[in-house]
């Protein structure tokens, strides 16, 4: 895989939901939504990792059933083969992504022009919201903002919230931030965009 990991993406509109590949406790969360249109991009969302992962795996989309962790976070069951296949997925706005790789990893995706700076400082170490404040110029402030925020979103993901909120940081350096964890580490960032439209945020090793 290109850099450690493959990215894959879609429109909502191109996926057509397929409620029949809801296994019975994603048929629970299914229904437990209230709004149709958080149903919709469950099952979107879903459908798309289900066709996604059985590509990959060389099976039928309704051969496969996801696991959890205590978290949360879904994985493959050893079941699947024995080379582990490492995934994640985020949708907003119209727009799924999903990663795959060989290690853990995670994503995040977030519209560039939903971003709200007051909205997004709760989110922020003492030590960030210093870093962030230093920028002078305000475009280049808002940018540097909004991808700490994906980043530390992808970050959490990745490592399955075994890192809470104010136990790692982020330092500005050389106009890109850097992840300190209090030990060495092979944590990786790569920053893409869909357009002027969506930023993307993958964190692999």
């Amino acid at each position: 895989m290109e850099k450690g990991y493959k990215l894959v993406t879609t429109s909502t509109d191109a996926v057509k939901g397929d409620i029949s590949l809801l296994d019975g406790n994603e048929l629970k969360r299914y229904k437990r939504f209230i709004k149709e249109q958080k149903k919709e991009e469950f099952l979107i969302a879903r459908t798309f990792l289900k066709y996604t992962l059985a590509k990959e795996l060389g099976i039928l989309p309704k051969q496969l059933s996801l696991s959890y962790t205590d978290n949360g976070k879904p994985y493959l069951s050893p079941i699947y083969g024995e080379k582990a296949i490492f995934f994640n997925i985020s949708h907003s706005n119209g727009y799924i992504v999903i990663v795959l790789s060989d290690k853990e990893i995670g994503v995040d995706v977030e519209p560039i022009s939903q971003l709200d700076e007051s909205k997004l400082k709760w989110f922020l170490s003492s030590q960030e919201l210093k870093e962030v404040q230093s920028i002078a110029n305000d475009a280049t402030r808002k940018l540097a903002l909004f991808h700490l925020f994906t980043m530390k979103e992808a970050f959490i993901k990745a490592t399955d919230k075994t890192y809470q909120l104010g136990s790692f940081n982020f330092w500005y350096i050389n106009k890109q931030w850097v992840l300190e964890v209090g030990e060495l580490h092979n944590w990786k960032f790569d920053l893409k965009t869909i357009g002027n439209e969506i930023a993307i945020a993958v964190c692999y090793q």
